[in-house]
């Protein structure tokens, strides 16, 4: 799994991801471009994850170790992370990165509701979010 990287092949500043129990889209963003890479849980097989009537639990089965690695992989070392998506697959990766990768899990900003919506609207919602943290940031240029 190739890790996220800007137009130049640098880190960008910015990621979104936007996941459900079978497929992670994570969306690079810088000034100018958006980069999408595609996250697919290879454990899903076809329909979705449930467990039978009677049973003890929530009602889902978690998601994979191997699934969440394979997101954290491709998101590498961005410094500011969105986490959206639908039901509790947000929060399995954010519990995930928090136990696991503490680092990537201090890169995430929010993790927020989001049902399922097309790139543009996905894109759109980050940048806005994006834009009030970098007002909130002081500015990197000018720090030693």
């Amino acid at each position: 799994m190739k890790k996220i990287a800007g137009a130049e092949g640098g880190t960008p500043r910015h990621l979104v991801i936007w996941l459900d129990h079978r497929l992670a889209r994570l969306y690079a963003l810088t000034h100018d471009a958006i980069q999408e890479t595609l996250v697919h849980n290879s454990d899903t097989g076809e329909g979705h994850i449930h467990h039978h009537a009677g049973s003890v639990g929530a009602g889902h089965v978690a998601l994979a170790r191997a699934y969440l690695e394979k997101i954290s992989d491709a998101i590498g070392a961005v410094p500011e992370i969105l986490i959206v998506g639908p039901s509790g697959a947000k929060t399995a990766l954010k519990s995930f990165l928090d136990s696991h990768k503490p680092r990537q899990a201090g890169n995430v900003v929010a993790v927020e509701p989001m049902d399922h919506a097309s790139d543009g609207e996905i894109v759109a919602y980050a940048r806005r979010l994006f834009a009030r943290s970098d007002r909130m940031m002081p500015s990197r240029t000018n720090s030693l």
